[in-house]
């Protein structure tokens, strides 16, 4: 077995360890939140979509009549068609899990082979990988989700570009290689393929002003990038059309890109989805973010490792600008207005010049925490491999692993439903009824209960990311979505149901029970019937 595939079934066996604990990968869903209820549905999707001669981007079998763009959620298209033949024998729910249990482990082998490429040392790399693949980063989006998971291109592509910059790839392998990666990184997630330009465009101008011996090799990439950018684009237009036509559906809070930021704390203090994370509850419990996007962790051993590394390198240009490089990109993460341990501050970072642009306005800058963790492993592997002090440098960057271990991984059942398997509903109120299913989006598995049918049956409603603009217009999307029964809110229900056209409200496991009162003081014909309470929508009059 040769160094690489070592360092592979390494990492392998740290996923067995950390994420699988022996859960079932049928019965049992990876993650916690709503996220993962969503997953399953877009990886059977796709195969769906294309066996049914379907338009497998834009659907209204769920948000129920104005439907949703399928190119603005996280519905993963490459993975659904990959897995497409394994989803359609064995289901979803293994596809999911099995995605969810790799996508560690090739991001930390992705990292593990770009470090060694830098630095030629078995040990430091093995290291390096592992503070990628395992950041508190991946850690807890592949708790959540899935799109978000996948970085292993990432470190991919950069491997890619360096290469071409030290002249090991001709242009020709260089461009086709990046252009297939970038087409990939779009399929999966449309949020890291946008900001690979971004913080692509700052790594290559901080390295034309900080690595002057490098700039005709620079100027060489700018070129080889310009070359590149037909063959992502020309493939990807037809997509683009789409986007464009259906980007009037999206509304997102303004709030979100001032709210979905790092928090400075967060850097050393460990959210509950650490190991070590109990005993600064009391504050992680305070920031911003639930503790499935509080990413930002770090740990003091591997910002000691980062220090050490700019005091004795800092002033070499490599150094100096890997340093910046990081520097940067923490600043980036830290969103448009700083952040500390729950608080926020009038201190306005240079985030805030994006904040105002279009499109790349709304992106969530605790997100960018994967590209500071991937800096962050580079450095650790070129201080590791320094010549001079090898066991306590080692030590220090396991001591920097161990710093970032996760909590057991979080696995919970399935959320079948005996009403919800293929041709029950049908056989119960016919064919393709449409239907309001409760618990609401984010609130209930209804996203999953809609696959589990076989996508036989139209959501009025539904969960795969924030609502479209159309059913943000009624009152009860908005009280449903945050979960509240207040006053009106029985009549602003009824006015949506018919409105959306809705035959019956299938009300499932885990609805709230103020919620189920408040629906049957309308009156509408009732039943039971297996796990779900069936109201049946008059027709309007």
């Amino acid at each position: 077995m040769n160094r690489h595939a070592a360092a592979f079934a390494v990492y392998a066996l740290l996923g067995v360890l950390l994420l699988w604990h022996g859960a079932s990968l049928t019965h049992q869903l990876s993650g916690a939140g709503a996220d993962p209820w969503d997953s399953p549905w877009f990886l059977a999707w796709w195969p769906y979509a294309l066996t049914h001669h379907l338009d497998p981007f834009f659907t209204n079998r769920i948000w129920y009549p104005s439907g949703v763009s399928l190119l603005w959620v996280t519905s993963v298209p490459l993975l659904g068609a990959l897995a497409a033949p394994l989803t359609l024998t064995a289901g979803p729910v293994l596809v999911y899990n099995l995605y969810a249990l790799t996508a560690p482990v090739l991001a930390a082998w992705a990292a593990y082979l770009l470090c060694h490429w830098l630095v030629r040392d078995f040990s430091a790399s093995l290291i390096g990988g592992f503070l990628f693949g395992f950041s508190a980063y991946e850690m807890t989006q592949d708790a959540a989700a899935l799109n978000l998971a996948v970085t292993c291109l990432v470190p991919a592509l950069l491997l890619v570009v360096l290469k071409r910059l030290d002249g090991e790839l001709s242009r020709s392998a260089a461009v086709a290689l990046a252009a297939l990666l970038l087409l990939a990184q779009f399929l999966i997630c449309l949020e890291i393929f946008a900001m690979i330009f971004v913080f692509g465009g700052m790594a290559w101008g901080l390295a034309y002003w900080l690595l002057p011996a490098r700039r005709e090799g620079l100027r060489r990439l700018f070129a080889d990038g310009l070359i590149t950018g037909p063959f992502v684009a020309l493939p990807l237009a037809p997509l683009f059309v789409l986007m464009a036509r259906d980007y009037w559906m999206i509304n997102h809070p303004a709030i979100w890109p001032y709210y979905f930021t790092a928090d400075l704390a967060n850097l050393v203090i460990p959210s509950a989805m650490s190991v070590f994370g109990a005993p600064f509850v009391t504050i992680s419990r305070h920031f911003s973010l639930s503790a499935q996007e509080q990413d930002a962790y770090l740990g003091l051993p591997l910002l000691l490792l980062i220090y050490l590394f700019a005091r004795g390198q800092g002033r070499q240009p490599r150094g100096r600008y890997l340093v910046a490089c990081f520097l940067a990109l923490l600043v980036c993460e830290l969103g448009p207005q700083l952040w500390v341990a729950g608080h926020i501050t009038p201190i306005v970072l240079p985030w805030m010049l994006m904040v105002k642009l279009p499109l790349l306005g709304a992106a969530l800058s605790a997100r960018f925490t994967m590209f500071t963790a991937l800096a962050g492993a580079v450095i650790a592997a070129y201080w590791l491999a320094q010549p001079g002090g090898r066991c306590w440098r080692l030590a220090l960057g396991v001591l920097a692993c161990v710093a970032l271990l996760p909590v057991p991984h979080p696995w919970r059942p399935a959320p079948y439903s005996s009403f919800f398997q293929p041709g029950r509903v049908q056989v119960v109120l016919g064919e393709n009824p449409r239907l309001l299913v409760l618990p609401f989006a984010l609130h209930g598995p209804s996203s999953f209960w809609q696959m589990e049918n076989g996508f036989g049956y139209t959501q009025v409603g539904g969960y795969l990311g924030f609502p479209p603009r159309p059913a943000q217009a009624f009152k009860a999307v908005g009280d449903l979505f945050g979960g509240t029964v207040g006053p009106g809110f029985v009549d602003d229900f009824a006015t949506y149901a018919r409105a959306a056209g809705t035959q019956y409200v299938v009300a499932g496991p885990g609805t709230q029970a103020d919620l189920l009162a408040a629906i049957a003081t309308l009156g509408w014909p009732q039943k039971q019937v297996d796990d779900v309470t069936i109201f049946t929508v008059p027709k309007s009059q």
